[in-house]
């Protein structure tokens, strides 16, 4: 067939812009993907046909966004769009005055070794970014061993050959409600001077506190647990708290956090036609402006781990003891009551064996996020002995965490 040069030139130049035109969507399409690889494993080997769920972390919760079976590598791969993971973050954090929240995703995992199938969690915090592509990795363990499987191991099904959901929120609950942070108790010879301080641009993490049962039976499979940080929060202001605790009180410190409750039911059979559920707990942000010295919903009770001891100098203010710095002297991270928030869950989703006293757990991720001293005063003649509190959960829970708590006694 006869071509002319003028002919010819024109599908070169048409060529050449369709080339570009579908190059420029590749590369727009790029830009607004996030890439994400979790590696499942038990003990340290790679753990294949294991189920993964990731979810996105949003201002209201939460969000089922794809599941995916692990390869012969232990490796399961996604793609998102920021547009749906980021953006909404970005969009809420633009009418907020006092904090910003960041995105993420909170990842569980069921999978198979030997005999048993085991759950895991994991989270990842993605950057307040809107332009990628944004490449993210993790590992998720296995710990957390469910029921026996009977039979062969059944083939999975890939995610984009399935209809999601793999896992439905049958039941959430968020409530705000004022927090008990921090609590100091003195005796008749002891006194004390707290400052307390909230910084700005000071970010803070909390972890999630969950728990499996049966849906029907409601028998426990894993008792509650302190697991991955789901939720962080950057202050953008500054709150200080000053105050004495005089001889023989009880002093507090509390703020308002909004608490999240939410039910995810997994269709993957137990044995019996029983499913799992998920139930999670966790604080999603909180209101430095409402930082106040009042008593929150729940006191902070548990067991008293001794600290330090010092003689008494009297009560002057210009001679302290010893002096407490707990973010050094106690840790970066401890519990936040949380019995207050769980009675209030219906039992038709909360077995009733699961409403008992639990925690959330708060994580300084900027080492003075939260600034916390007190200074002790003991009279003269007399020694004063400084303990923190510690929570032993084991009436259906299985951890253990710190307490910013303080108790003087001579």
């Amino acid at each position: 067939m006869f071509i002319t040069k003028s002919y010819l030139r024109t599908i070169i130049i048409l060529s050449l812009f369709i080339a570009s035109f579908y190059g420029a969507i590749i590369i727009g399409k790029e830009l607004n993907t996030i890439h994400l690889a979790v590696l499942v494993a038990k003990d340290g080997k790679a753990i294949s046909n294991a189920n993964v769920y990731v979810f996105a972390i949003t201002p209201n919760g939460t969000r089922l966004m794809a599941v995916a079976s692990t390869d012969s590598q232990g490796i399961a791969t996604f793609e998102f769009s920021i547009g749906e993971v980021i953006k909404p973050i970005i969009d809420w954090n633009s009418i907020q005055k006092t904090i910003k929240i960041s995105p993420g995703f909170y990842i569980t995992v069921i999978g198979r070794v030997g005999e048993y199938k085991y759950f895991g969690t994991g989270s990842v915090k993605l950057p307040l970014k809107t332009i990628g592509p944004l490449t993210i990795s993790t590992i998720v363990e296995l710990r957390d061993r469910l029921l026996k499987v009977e039979g062969a191991l059944s083939s999975t099904v890939n995610y984009k050959q399935q209809a999601p959901p793999w896992a439905t929120l049958v039941y959430s609950k968020e409530e705000s409600l004022r927090e008990t942070l921090f609590k100091v108790a003195t005796d008749s010879h002891t006194k004390a001077a707290v400052g307390y301080v909230m910084k700005k641009y000071g970010e803070i993490a909390f972890r999630c506190t969950y728990a499996v049962t049966l849906k029907y039976s409601g028998t426990i499979i894993i008792p509650w647990k302190v697991g991955e940080e789901i939720s962080w929060v950057t202050s953008q202001t500054e709150k200080e708290l000053v105050f004495g605790a005089g001889q023989n009180s009880v002093k507090y410190i509390s703020c308002l956090v909004t608490f999240t409750y939410e039910c995810w039911e997994y269709e993957e059979p137990a044995d019996g036609g029983e499913l799992y559920r998920e139930h999670r707990v966790y604080i999603r942000y909180y209101l430095p402006d409402s930082l106040d010295t009042t008593k929150g919903i729940d006191d902070i009770n548990g067991t008293e781990q001794f600290l330090k001891s010092a003689p008494g100098q009297g009560l002057d203010p210009e001679n302290p003891s010893t002096v407490i710095i707990l973010q050094e002297d106690v840790s970066t991270l401890f519990a936040l009551p949380g019995f207050g928030f769980v009675r209030e869950i219906p039992l038709v989703y909360l077995p009733v064996s699961l409403v008992v006293a639990i925690d959330a757990c708060l994580v300084l991720k900027s080492g003075y996020a939260i600034d916390a001293t007190v200074m002790v005063y003991c009279e003269s003649g007399y020694a004063v002995s400084v303990y923190y509190i510690k929570v032993y959960r084991t009436v259906n829970a299985d951890y253990s965490l710190p307490c910013w708590a303080i108790i003087l006694k001579t």
